[in-house]
């Protein structure tokens, strides 16, 4: 890298080489004792050592000293070009103890999961920082949290240690001799698709690849979405409104949203209601994170009614022993109330609105961005 100075109005430039530590260049007019430069564009001023003390064996550190003073003290504008040399300065194993002391906001407990010494995790994470040149973590009483700067980082991080894994897979498949499709799979989706979408596509899909593993983790609408811009899974299923710009969205599947409700309540006898209807009767509220529930309270507030509930649970299974034990009627998917009326002693009404019909949709980034057995799982859902 080099960086110019002034010398009693003349240019003067300092090149030097960080990355094998020894390689250091003055060319500036010689002198007999160390004089100041003004440095442009803001810089601080820095000691020069003249060329005649250059070659001595007494000088070198002095001026490494300087020059590593120097380039730390530097804005972040003026010394950009050291951000091309991140390849040969980060290693994998201290951008996996970061995403470890993010997930787990605690440097101590990320420690423990990476089987390493808190203080030897904190010398990684404050060299990153320094090569960084910028705070990659924001300290508080409960723990840590990633900066803006560390979102992005994490961000990254993610991305090259699951382009790693997937390249060691791909390895593996050029080794066999069969050429076995292999990989993983990571997938977060919402209740609705764990319960309803998946067993079935997954059975038919992993029968057809035995080599290939499924990572499924359940999550709600907005959470599957972000899991997928974070780079924590590389397929979400949703439904509703949700932020997916800068994201390739396909169809998935549909399904109904019905009423549940104990065979004995007002309702039971009725063939479909409007949700004004069920306005006037306890609900049983969902996770305030659920789409549904979100949905349930948009629709109330439009139509300037209050919703009244005794209890909120999480779950549609939770949603169904609630309405089983007289507590309120609920909302769920209708193959949810299929499978468990007769042993419930539910009663499934129609929901006679529009929004009832669901069409899921999944979520990914650029096809030649996803592993190869994720491609295979989206061509299989293509059929």
């Amino acid at each position: 890298m080099g960086v110019t100075a002034v010398y009693r109005g003349e240019p003067v430039q300092y090149l030097y080489n960080f990355l094998d530590g020894v390689r250091y260049t003055v060319d500036a007019p010689a002198a007999s004792h160390p004089r100041r430069l003004a440095v442009p564009a803001g810089a601080p001023i820095v000691r020069y050592w003249p060329l005649a003390h250059v070659n001595s064996p007494y000088r070198k550190r002095p001026i490494m000293n300087d020059l590593q003073a120097w380039s730390d003290a530097l804005p972040i504008s003026a010394d950009s070009a050291c951000r091309s040399h991140l390849v040969s300065r980060i290693d994998l194993v201290t951008l996996k103890l970061f995403i470890a002391v993010a997930e787990e906001t605690s440097i101590a407990r990320a420690a423990e999961r990476e089987h390493i010494a808190p203080s030897a995790v904190s010398k990684r994470l404050a060299d990153l920082e320094r090569i960084m040149r910028v705070p990659l973590l924001e300290r508080h009483r409960r723990g840590v949290r990633p900066s803006k700067a560390g979102e992005a980082l994490l961000r990254h991080s993610r991305r090259m240690l699951r382009d790693l894994e997937q390249l060691e897979v791909e390895m593996d498949e050029f080794a066999m001799p069969t050429h076995t499709a292999r990989g993983l799979v990571r997938i977060r989706a919402n209740e609705s698709a764990l319960f309803g979408f998946f067993p079935d596509a997954l059975g038919r899909f992993m029968s057809e690849y035995p080599s290939v593993t499924v990572d499924l983790q359940p999550d709600s609408s907005t959470g599957a979405v972000h899991a997928v811009r974070e780079g924590i899974a590389e397929i979400g299923i949703f439904w509703g409104d949700q932020p997916v710009d800068g994201l390739t969205v396909k169809p998935c599947y549909v399904d109904r949203l019905v009423v549940v409700a104990p065979r004995d309540h007002p309702l039971a006898g009725r063939r479909s209601v409007r949700f004004a209807d069920l306005l006037n009767f306890p609900l049983i509220q969902q996770e305030t994170q659920s789409s549904i529930q979100n949905l349930m309270d948009r629709l109330a507030a439009e139509a300037g009614r209050a919703v009244r509930s005794r209890i909120r649970v999480a779950g549609f299974d939770a949603v169904c022993r609630m309405a089983h034990a007289g507590l309120g009627v609920g909302i769920v998917p209708d193959y949810f109330v299929s499978a468990r009326a007769d042993a419930m002693q539910l009663t499934e009404i129609a929901l006679d609105e529009a929004w009832s019909s669901r069409s899921h949709k999944i979520c990914m980034h650029e096809p030649d961005q996803l592993s190869t057995a994720t491609r295979l799982f989206i061509e299989f859902l293509e059929r």
